[in-house]
């Protein structure tokens, strides 16, 4: 077997291990020649598709072939970041095909069909997904910050932790790595604070919350309460008033965030309906950050209940002026 053969076969088959794609260093690497690889590039057999970057076969380039193609067209530490590192780490973001690299602040790189960024401290925040070099789930939620709306950060966040609910802590490490200063920062840091107030609705505060209900309302109602239809186990409702068969859950984040809890959630409802039985739901940070209009909510749903059922009796609600009081003494 001729050198020359030799060494074709060693760049096919490093090519196939980088798919498809080798760049003018491969060609030493494997000894083959610049005039050989022009001559396949004159019959179409290779492709160039950047300055000193060239793919295997004549097909169409898959997203795959492309990022690997426009990382080594930007050379040495260049890695995926923004919606192409999102995508290889199996976050919820948009699934078009635009490419985003990041090189270090000290280098200048021009790649077609990409967005080249550039990072003073990006040698810290890389991992990999294969062959792919790639910014690591918390830096790349922060690049995320700075280019996503309000509702795409979140879905991106969200996904971060079905994931792995770690995550939360590891972004926040990250975070204060970084500090202010960085455009997105401060909207990906709320949304830490978000799920860790949202872990679960604090016992204290719930019996904090029944007390001025009760007060409010005239009946006192019970905190977590096992509904059961028979012998047999309907839900766990965190504040209740039996006799109005009437009841409140409170959704924290880290246990309500799931399909599986949404679905859950939802057969229980309607299992609590079917004994006849009224759900008010509401987000916990809801209550923590607009208690009087959660107080006026549930008055009023109790109220309803009272007008509605022969069962119950006595117990008058308070007006508005009363539950604002009333309101007010509970945020002291």
């Amino acid at each position: 077997m001729s050198l020359g053969r030799a060494g074709a076969r060693r760049l096919v088959a490093l090519a196939e291990r980088q798919f498809g794609v080798v760049n003018r260093s491969d060609l030493a690497t494997t000894e083959v020649s610049w005039k050989w690889l022009r001559g396949r590039l004159a019959t179409g057999e290779w492709k160039r598709v950047h300055r000193g970057v060239f793919r295997l076969g004549c097909n169409q380039p898959t997203l795959d072939e492309r990022e690997v193609a426009a990382l080594l067209a930007a050379g040495e530490g260049a890695v995926l970041s923004h919606t192409s590192a999102a995508r290889r780490l199996g976050l919820d973001v948009s699934r078009d095909e635009s490419m985003h690299i990041t090189i270090h602040a000290s280098r200048k790189a021009k790649v077609r069909g990409a967005k080249v960024w550039r990072s003073r401290n990006i040698s810290r925040d890389i991992g990999n997904r294969g062959l792919l070099r790639l910014t690591n789930l918390p830096r790349t939620l922060i690049d995320l910050a700075a280019i996503l709306d309000d509702g795409e950060l979140r879905a991106a966040f969200d996904s971060a932790l079905r994931q792995d609910t770690a995550n939360a802590a590891w972004i926040s490490r990250v975070l204060n790595r970084h500090g202010p200063g960085r455009r997105g920062v401060g909207r990906l840091r709320a949304l830490v604070d978000e799920y860790r107030r949202g872990d679960e609705v604090p016992d204290s505060a719930l019996e904090s919350l029944g007390l001025e209900l009760a007060k409010a309302t005239g009946r006192e109602p019970q905190l977590h309460l096992n509904v059961l239809d028979e012998a047999h186990h309907v839900a766990e409702v965190d504040l209740a008033w039996p006799e109005l068969k009437l009841c409140v859950q409170f959704d924290g984040w880290k246990t309500h965030r799931t399909r599986e809890a949404f679905v859950r959630d939802r057969r229980q409802d309607r299992a609590l309906v079917r004994l006849g039985w009224t759900i008010v739901r509401y987000p916990w940070d809801d209550v923590v950050h607009d208690f009087d209009s959660a107080v006026d909510d549930l008055v009023r749903s109790v109220q309803s209940r009272l007008c509605s059922s022969p069962l119950a009796e006595g117990g008058e609600a308070p007006g508005p002026k009363r539950r604002g009081q009333l309101a007010a003494r509970w945020r002291r």
